[in-house]
């Protein structure tokens, strides 16, 4: 009855729904928090959704690594050989240890300040750097894991990928790090 469909096709279709639930509840996930400190604070509220939203983005990265490793046992030596391949695994390991590091120190600092008004915290304050490259790591990654799973090879050594994704990231966590007086101000007096 099911001929139609091989193992291959069903791996390819969990990839693809591990890669839309990362990139959407990344991509939700930021926008709530950029809409959420527009008042200088997150809710409990506010904070449940981005914590869905990482929930997402892990259940997405859990679908993306089993799904990828079941495509690579089919044929290892081709995806090997694949320098798109290669740099879309090093963009999830990317993924994964930002992840970590969201769960183990964004969150519970989160969790430690919600409903109160982040310059009334120094912990806080001092921090804000890591959470604001932290998304743009986030986003960018997303990004350029969709983006190269779209295509089914690139003409590019995997330095090369690398290289152009690691100077994408750079420009976009300085642009992160240069909106950071607007995007969580400083109201502490020094």
């Amino acid at each position: 009855m099911f001929e139609w469909i091989d193992i291959k096709t069903l791996l390819t279709i969990a990839h693809l729904f591990g890669v839309a639930l990362g990139v959407g509840g990344a991509f939700a996930s930021d926008g709530i928090f950029l809409k959420s400190i527009k008042d200088q604070r997150i809710t409990k509220t506010e904070l449940g959704f981005i914590v869905f939203g990482s929930t997402m983005v892990w259940t997405g990265l859990f679908l993306l690594i089993l799904s990828g490793l079941g495509l690579f046992l089919l044929d290892p030596t081709y995806y090997l050989a694949s320098s798109k391949f290669l740099a879309k695994m090093t963009i999830v390991l990317i993924l994964t240890i930002n992840g970590i590091i969201f769960h183990i120190s964004h969150i519970p600092r989160f969790l430690r300040h919600v409903d109160e008004f982040f310059h009334s915290s120094d912990e806080f304050m001092r921090k804000r750097w890591l959470i604001l490259s932290s998304g743009a790591l986030s986003l960018i990654s997303w990004g350029f894991a969709l983006v190269l799973g779209v295509f089914s090879s690139v003409p590019y050594s995997y330095i090369t990928i690398m290289a152009f994704y690691i100077g994408v990231l750079v420009i976009s966590i300085l642009i992160a790090l240069a909106l950071k007086k607007r995007i969580l101000p400083d109201h502490r007096k020094h």
